[in-house]
């Protein structure tokens, strides 16, 4: 049973792209919540298949779902236009093909009546298969690893990336609607966005409360950003993203701070080296000129390895992992 909540209005932003099939179980899953949602703001971002006349069908009529319809422009910019109608104190970034728990709101607003200048909810998810793989694979889990509040969000985010559960997924937080306005925080128009919009969201946050709960349920399948094959377009977004980080790191005043965002660097120029030699991808003199240079300019010990001895990488980051548990413990 849904229960209306008076004490403080959370938006769902929801941007849909061609996921027809997906759609109505993603949306229904946050209008099921046990606590209300203020408002569900719906973006077509110029769907073909369908979508967007469906969300019309289905939930035209109710007074609390907005749905936006506009021209393609991509993840971020859907969840841009989706914050530009937001009139909720607090957001949640939530994509189409995915499910929500039924408690997740709830647990939110439970948080928020014990920490009322709470500016970032987050909490964990997991994954399950939309079919059966053709090859054997892991799901992807994402653990926090604590129940804590933080005092600010910075504090959040050394701890978080010392015990290797820090995720820039944009749909693992709720946060203060004004965190956006406020300090102009938006989207890049690339993909891989979360991987600088959400450090860029917590060095500009206060109070933090972190929970094990696992509170989202990601649906891994075929064709989706993340499991498609991966090319330049991958690269070009990993590196815009680097870029906002090195500036976030070079006006950080804190040693820790700036390890920890070298760290997520490093992750993310890793991550470009997999792209590039799992996938076979070669790159413009371009976009290969500006990822050396990054590569220049981030020398650490885990790209050297992770370029050239991938196996000793894997071993070396499980056993730094363990170390840095009992460090920020």
């Amino acid at each position: 049973m849904t229960v209306a909540n008076e004490q403080v209005k959370i938006s769902v932003v929801i941007p849909v792209y061609n996921v027809k099939k997906y759609v109505q179980e993603a949306v229904d899953s946050i209008l099921a919540q046990t606590v209300a949602p203020y408002e569900v703001i719906i973006i077509d971002d110029g769907a073909t298949d369908g979508s967007g006349e469906l969300l019309d069908e289905l939930y035209g009529h109710l007074e609390n779902v907005k749905i936006v319809h506009t021209t393609n422009h991509g993840l971020g910019e859907a969840r841009n236009e989706g914050s530009r109608h937001v009139t909720g104190e607090f957001t949640y970034y939530f994509d189409s093909d995915d499910v929500a728990v039924p408690t997740l709101l709830e647990t939110f607003l439970n948080t928020y009546r014990s920490h009322p200048d709470l500016d970032i909810f987050c909490f964990s998810a997991n994954s399950f298969f939309d079919s059966a793989p053709t090859v054997q694979q892991p799901l992807p889990f994402y653990n926090r690893k604590m129940d804590r509040v933080f005092p600010d969000a910075i504090s959040a985010f050394n701890t978080m990336s010392g015990y290797g559960s820090f995720y820039p997924n944009a749909w693992m937080y709720i946060f203060r609607s004004a965190l956006i306005t406020e300090n102009n925080i938006w989207f890049k128009p690339i993909i891989h966005e979360d991987e600088e919009f959400t450090p860029r969201l917590f060095f500009k946050a206060g109070k933090v409360a972190v929970s094990r709960a696992i509170l989202f349920k990601r649906r891994v399948r075929a064709g989706s950003i993340m499991q498609t094959n991966r090319g330049e377009r991958n690269v070009v977004g990993y590196i815009a993203g680097i870029k906002a980080l090195e500036q976030l790191r070079d006006n950080a005043s804190d040693a820790k701070n700036r390890k920890h965002l070298s760290d997520r660097i490093s992750i993310n120029i890793i991550s470009i080296l997999n792209i590039v030699k799992n996938d076979k991808v070669t790159l413009s003199a371009d976009v290969a000129k500006q990822f050396n240079e990054l590569k220049r300019r981030n020398t650490s010990l885990a790209v050297t390895l992770a370029d050239n001895c991938p196996r000793l990488y894997k071993l070396t980051s499980f056993v730094k992992r363990r170390i840095n548990r009992i460090i920020y413990a």
